[in-house]
Parts: structure tokens; C-alpha cells; sequence
């Protein structure tokens, strides 16, 4: 029951904060992982003082960070700054790995080499991706494959976010064929962003990203 708890504390966030991305340029969610493995992700949205203060949110987020290192182990996922300014919040969350991220946030993020992600049951001959230079590329006809690492990561409507690799980036999967908009954002960074109607089902959506 807590790790259910605890796995929603995201979603609970993104219903506090509204109209994320306001403005010619916006401050958007980031997450970023090193060689180690751990994950920093830093959620920015619009603050909604009527609908709950800050305080409150900063209490939640600690129940849960409390709730979810009670269980596996001191140091899985720290709560870092909480900062308001311009009527925008900014939560800070330092993750000891993947695993606990995506058990934290009850959502898909999976960072290794491209035979594990098969083993672990993502089918990567089906995802279209497409190079910096628009040209398609099929896992298949990827040279030296055991080189390459890929981060597979589930977004939610009305979501966008800024990926940064440790790595150069190589391929992402092709916007025309999935629900996102996913774009390259320099040599290591990746803009991904999901589009939703009020009318849209919500679902999840995987973005994938090959790097080296």
C-alpha cells in the first residue's frame, strides 16, 4: 500500500502544478542520469496557490520520500531545494538509480545496454528512429550495437521534458510514429513533449533514446 502511495506522488504534483511551459521559453520538468546510474529530476510548473500552498506540497513530497526510504533504504530518493518565484515551483529529486525512480513515480525508466532492454521485453525492431540528420534508421542496421545504450522512458499527457545522456545522442524514436513530440536538444539532450486533448485517454508513452 505505501509503494502505491509513494508511486503517486508525481501524478498528485502535476495536478498541484498547472500550465507548465507558459511563455516563447519556457522552463520545462528536466531529468538526467550520469554513469553511475543515478537520476536527478527536477519537476517546474505553475503554482496554484488557491488550489494548494506550498508548504503543503513540500510536506507531501517528504511523507512520500520518507515513506518510500523506509522501505528501500536511506538515500533511494532525496528531496532536494523546493524553490517559488514568478508563481512558478520548482521540486528537486535526486534518485539512487533508475529502479527507484520508476518505482517511485510508478512510470518506465530503463537505461542499459540494447540486449538487456530486449531481454527485459522492449521490442526495439518495431520503434522507428530517426538520426540528427532526419534519416531513418532501423535497429537492425545499427552498427555495433553492443557499444550503444538506450533510455526508455514513459511520459504522460500534458507532459514535456528535457533528457540529458551522459552521452552523445544518436537516434530517438520518430515523432510521426508515436503520440510525442520528441526532438534532439544539442549533443547529449533530448526535448520530449505529449500533446493532449481534455477528451484524450490517459495513457502512458514510451520515448526512446539511443546514446553513447
Amino acid at each position: 500500500m505505501r509503494r502505491k502511495k509513494t508511486g503517486m506522488l508525481i501524478l498528485a504534483v502535476t495536478a498541484i502544478l498547472a500550465g507548465c511551459g507558459q511563455g516563447k521559453t519556457p522552463d520545462v520538468s528536466s531529468l538526467s542520469i550520469d554513469k553511475e546510474g543515478k537520476v536527478s529530476h527536477q519537476i517546474v510548473g505553475q503554482f496554484e496557490q488557491s488550489y494548494y500552498e506550498k508548504d503543503g506540497l513540500v510536506t507531501l513530497a517528504q511523507e512520500r520520500v520518507a515513506e518510500y526510504c523506509a522501505i528501500n533504504g536511506e538515500g533511494s530518493v532525496v528531496l532536494g531545494d523546493v524553490d517559488e518565484q514568478d508563481g512558478k515551483v520548482l521540486l528537486h529529486f535526486d534518485y539512487a538509480s533508475g529502479e527507484d525512480y520508476s518505482a517511485f513515480n510508478n512510470r518506465t525508466l530503463f537505461v542499459g545496454s540494447l540486449d538487456e532492454a530486449e531481454r527485459q521485453g522492449y521490442n526495439l525492431g518495431y520503434v522507428a528512429f530517426v538520426s540528427p540528420k532526419g534519416q531513418p534508421m532501423e535497429i537492425s542496421d545499427l552498427d555495433e550495437p553492443e557499444k550503444k545504450q538506450i533510455m526508455i522512458i514513459g511520459m504522460k499527457p500534458t507532459e514535456e521534458m528535457q533528457v540529458t545522456t551522459w552521452g552523445k545522442v544518436l537516434y530517438i524514436n520518430q515523432s510521426a510514429h508515436s503520440d510525442l513530440d520528441v526532438s534532439f536538444a544539442g549533443k547529449s539532450g533530448v526535448t520530449i513533449s505529449y500533446p493532449s486533448s481534455e477528451t484524450e485517454e490517459i495513457k502512458g508513452e514510451l520515448s526512446y533514446i539511443i546514446f553513447e
